[in-house]
């Protein structure tokens, strides 16, 4: 079987995004894995059940850190030899890419996951623009992980390349069977939150799913909530992220506010979502959030900012609302608006998020649109001549 070295820049993003999406590829071609070292690393390897290979890298800019780890997945690149190498995440694609030019791996592919250079300023965008250009001249393959990303990285000139969104964006896919109102369990641990958190039957609960740092909007989040009537309740389940932290003042609020319940990291975020009425994500930039698919296969209604990803899922009326980002009194008013929307109305909207993340973002379909998607990879172009495209790119109906 062809080798595919998948390269993510930690291991977080196999243990919960890319979770068994490994494990089912290792059925069709031989995968390994490459990710910093970490104690996520040996639970991935037993999740999967490939090899993980530990390689430090850095997340932020660091030209010396940085050239060490392209050096490191040089050996491990000639050690290894992949048919093909797929890097997820900025600094992954960079340390993979330029590592994969230099060995001459024959298919290099680079999965955008979301841009970082937009919400930048100054000469850091410069460098992260240039980083990304780097990036795209070492890969032979360049795939925006939706619609959004994909107009970014041609509206900035960042390749000239074809680019291609894999089915209907997004690189994991969501398991509706485990996502869903009626799971074994999810109930009770449901009544079991609300008890321990002291919210009362009938109380309105907005909750926030996700790593808590400046980019996920969090001062506008907290300056929404504060002017909710009393009812209401916020639960945050994501730990603080201390590489992007966010402003002390914020930090203080939420930590103040008597009706703000912060759990910290969850393993299991389907308590905290079937115990909420609508989820808010008022993030700054994304690339396809997973969080939005989890709330719309337990049939919660979303609040989001109007960026890539967040717009290519939620529509307005239909199964959320989508507000500009940065803009605090937009949040809140769709946040006020949620709470006078009847109960009824809010079912009915959750139901069609589950119908449809089911016929879009299901996690076998996409599974199987990844195998597809390396086998052309891996298809000589003579015998690809003459055959329909069906690996990526689809339209939504």
């Amino acid at each position: 079987m062809a080798k595919i070295v998948i390269v993510t820049t930690v291991p977080e993003t196999l243990a919960l995004i890319l979770k068994e999406q490994p494990r089912y590829l290792h059925s069709h071609f031989d995968v390994e894995l490459v990710t910093s070292p970490g104690q996520w690393c040996q639970r991935v390897a037993e999740q999967e059940g490939v090899p993980v290979h530990p390689l430090p890298m850095t997340r932020g800019i660091s030209v010396s850190a940085d050239l060490v780890s392209v050096l490191r997945m040089v050996r491990l690149l000639q050690e290894t030899r992949p048919a093909v190498l797929h890097s997820y995440t900025p600094k992954a694609g960079l340390v993979a890419m330029l590592a994969g030019w230099l060995c001459r791996i024959p298919v290099r592919t680079h999965t955008f996951t979301g841009l970082l250079f937009p919400s930048a300023r100054g000469l850091r965008r410069q460098i992260l623009i240039w980083a990304d250009r780097l990036i795209c001249a070492c890969a032979t393959h360049v795939v925006p992980e939706g619609n959004g990303v994909k107009r970014d990285l041609q509206a900035f000139g960042i390749t000239r390349k074809p680019l291609h969104v894999i089915g209907f964006g997004n690189i994991a896919g969501i398991d509706t069977s485990h996502f869903r109102r009626d799971a074994p369990g999810v109930a009770e641990a449901a009544a079991a939150l609300r008890a321990q958190l002291g919210i009362a039957e009938g109380d309105f609960v907005f909750c926030f799913i996700g790593r808590i740092n400046r980019d996920k909007g969090m001062p506008e989040l907290m300056a929404a909530f504060a002017a909710l009537p009393a009812h209401c309740h916020l639960v945050l389940a994501g730990e603080l992220d201390a590489t992007a932290a966010v402003d002390a003042p914020t930090v203080a609020a939420m930590q103040a506010h008597p009706r703000v319940h912060a759990l910290g990291f969850v393993h299991d975020v389907r308590p905290a979502l079937l115990l909420s009425d609508v989820m808010v994500l008022p993030s700054y930039r994304e690339g396809f959030p997973n969080v939005i698919l989890q709330a719309g296969a337990m049939e919660v209604p979303v609040i989001a900012t109007d960026i890539n990803g967040c717009n290519e899922v939620i529509k307005r009326g239909c199964n959320g609302w989508l507000v500009p980002p940065h803009d605090a009194a937009a949040l809140g008013e769709a946040m006020a608006e949620a709470c006078r929307t009847t109960a009824a109305r809010r079912q009915s909207m959750g139901r069609r998020a589950r119908e449809r993340v089911c016929a879009r973002f299901e996690r076998l379909s996409h599974w199987e649109r990844m195998a597809a998607f390396y086998h052309g990879l891996l298809t000589p172009a003579s015998e690809r001549s003459g055959r329909p495209h069906t690996l990526s790119g689809e339209r939504l109906p």
